[in-house]
């Protein structure tokens, strides 16, 4: 029986997400890791922000980095989403190579944030164009959405939001608060339009979970702890990883997430059988 390879990358907004991606990093991807590699399935994982380089985030390429790195692998699209908009890139933040390679983002740019780009990406693919060949996607053949729910907010204080949600927008606050809605909104649409097709093309599931808040628990610890994984995996310099993020780190910069819990079970359950119910859908052959 051949290998078979995925690579896997999580995407959400980067300030509020570390809980999540140290989390899955941590202690989710050893497991996943392990139960693939007894049916001959090698797992990778990259991270999409510190796969960036300096040129991209220097020349406003990030926007086609993103988007460049959701077509590295489109086997699993896996994403989570809490209270914040995150990054709405505008005009200025999209070169000329970008608006040719994506020529569709025309009309999203300035109007919706980089995790929903990311998200249609993954299952209303952007056509490409790339070496002068325009290039049709298909949607990622696995997404796994896990949304946080809000419960957790009473618990911090106005500076925790700032991370948190979309308060350091001020009076706005409440339209960026619309938008993800629709986001969710438009992942369950998508949903619903592919399950109504004979043989739809991606596998879509959608979970909602809560968030243990710890108030006491360090944010540089998690990050910390996310970036001596990720490097020991890629063989990179931890402390290189934790510059990218020094601008979370100041002193007020207390209570992160501690753990995750889904339908009274553990967030990591849940994932592993999501997970590995969609790597049985894509690779029978490797569990008979």
């Amino acid at each position: 029986m051949d290998s078979e390879h995925v690579l896997i990358m999580i995407k959400g907004s980067v300030n509020d997400m570390f809980g999540e991606f140290s989390y899955f990093l941590t202690e989710i991807f050893p497991e996943l890791y392990r139960l693939c590699k007894n049916h001959n399935i090698e797992l990778d994982y990259a991270d999409s922000f510190y796969s960036i380089s300096d040129y991209d985030k220097e020349n406003n390429r990030l926007v086609l980095a993103n988007l460049n790195s959701v077509d590295v692998d489109r086997t699993f699209f896996i994403s989570f989403r809490g209270q914040r908009l995150g990054w709405v890139p505008n005009e200025n933040d999209v070169d000329k190579l970008t608006l040719e390679t994506y020529p569709e983002l025309v009309k999203y740019i300035g109007t919706i944030s980089i995790s929903e780009l990311l998200m249609l990406h993954a299952l209303k693919p952007f056509d490409k164009y790339e070496s002068g060949k325009l290039i049709r996607q298909p949607p990622v053949k696995h997404a796994l959405f896990y949304f946080r729910n809000p419960n957790y907010l009473e618990n911090l204080n106005d500076y925790q939001k700032l991370f948190y949600t979309n308060s350091i927008m001020g009076d706005n606050a409440e339209v960026p608060d619309m938008n993800i809605a629709k986001a969710k909104d438009l992942t369950y649409e998508i949903k619903e339009e592919f399950d109504s097709q004979k043989d739809h093309p991606s596998n879509i599931i959608i979970r909602h979970y809560d968030g243990i808040w710890d108030d006491k628990l360090s944010r540089y610890d998690i990050v910390r702890k996310y970036s001596n994984k990720y490097a020991e995996i890629n063989g990179k310099s931890s402390d290189k990883l934790m510059e990218e993020f020094g601008y979370l780190f100041d002193e007020g910069a207390i209570g992160c997430f501690k753990d995750f819990k889904c339908e009274n079970r553990s967030l990591k359950e849940i994932i592993i059988e999501d997970f590995m119910e969609s790597i049985k859908m894509e690779f029978p052959q490797n569990f008979e």
